[in-house]
């Protein structure tokens, strides 16, 4: 199996519970407050580690907090080349969960994530020469190193780079993208329609996913994969020249706790399916790869935290 690398953030999350989020100028008491393991890398990390993917983590924390490599190494990730700052602290994600309907919002100190002063930002020091590497990039690391891992991976057959844009880019940012180094794209249906206008220069009038894949930045990409929240997702994939799209209906889950870490969550089970897949794919397949992360997803928001709610592949494949 290929090995994937996730170049990406570790958060502590620090999560504040709150009847609802709060509104510009309310200040508001929290029911509760707690401290856990987060971060859009490290989330998928641990996801790709549950689901059975061989992955190692290239990120950084302050030594000041470095128990969140603990809570990854638990599931199955390798932080061997995990960064540790001397002067930098740990990234947070500081949240609000609402008690009234598990909606939530965030707030980021990138920390750590930031360093420049590290090897981690050179993908020729980390990425292999021959093996098969799949590398996992997102937005909460400095945007160079995202697109010097994307472009060193354009240039090498046997690199695959898989593309969560999320924190969402600039529309300046977004044109200046190497699109050319992404293999697998996954956004949400609010970031879609941004990089469309952006790309395009105007806002999507149809179907966000095809739209996306249409435009000529962007139609080389082998996987692109939307989500819709409670109507469910879509992916678009090239397989001899030409584009199969797959629509896949949202997992309900049995009770909504918190939502934080469910797209992580979504992204880490897929990317965990795309990699064990070898020659062409299937609309079969396509469907079962994406029920399985539509499952986990779901699976995630039942239980509080975000690392802490992701399941393992034996509970999913029990679900499915």
């Amino acid at each position: 199996m290929p090995v994937c690398l996730v170049r990406s953030s570790i958060n502590i999350d620090e999560t504040f519970q709150v009847p609802h989020i709060v509104r510009p100028g309310e200040t508001m008491s929290s029911s509760g407050m707690w401290s856990r393991p987060g971060g859009k890398g490290a989330n998928v990390a641990a996801a790709l580690g549950l689901a059975g993917a061989p992955v190692k983590m290239l990120g950084a924390v302050g030594k000041e907090a470095t128990w969140p490599l603990d809570c990854l190494k638990e599931r199955h990730v390798d932080t061997s080349h995990v960064h540790v700052s001397d002067s930098v602290p740990t990234g947070r994600a500081f949240i609000q969960v609402s008690t009234s309907d598990g909606e939530n919002s965030i707030v980021l100190l990138k920390g750590a994530n930031f360093v420049e002063e590290t090897s981690l930002n050179d993908p020729a020091a980390w990425i292999g020469t021959e093996e098969e590497t799949y590398v996992v990039l997102q937005n909460e690391i400095p945007l160079e190193v995202t697109k010097a891992y994307a472009a060193y991976a354009s240039a090498r057959p046997h690199v695959r780079a898989v593309f969560n844009p999320s924190p969402m880019l600039s529309q300046d940012e977004l044109r200046a993208f190497p699109w050319e180094g992404i293999d697998v794209l996954i956004v949400n249906e609010g970031e879609a329609a941004d990089m469309h206008e952006a790309l395009s220069g105007r806002p999507v009038e149809a179907s966000a996913a095809k739209a996306l894949a249409a435009l000529p930045a962007i139609a080389s990409i082998q996987w692109i994969v939307v989500t819709f929240g409670s109507r469910g997702s879509a992916a678009g994939v090239l397989c001899d020249g030409s584009r199969t799209w797959v629509d896949v209906p949202a997992t309900k889950a049995e009770r909504v706790v918190n939502t934080t870490g469910a797209g992580d969550t979504f992204t880490g089970y897929l990317v965990s399916g795309i990699l064990r897949e070898q020659g062409a794919v299937t609309p079969e397949r396509i469907h079962a790869l994406m029920t399985r992360a539509s499952v986990a997803s779901a699976m995630a928001v039942e239980v509080d935290g975000a690392m802490e709610s992701i399941p393992a592949a034996a509970d999913v494949e029990k679900r499915l």
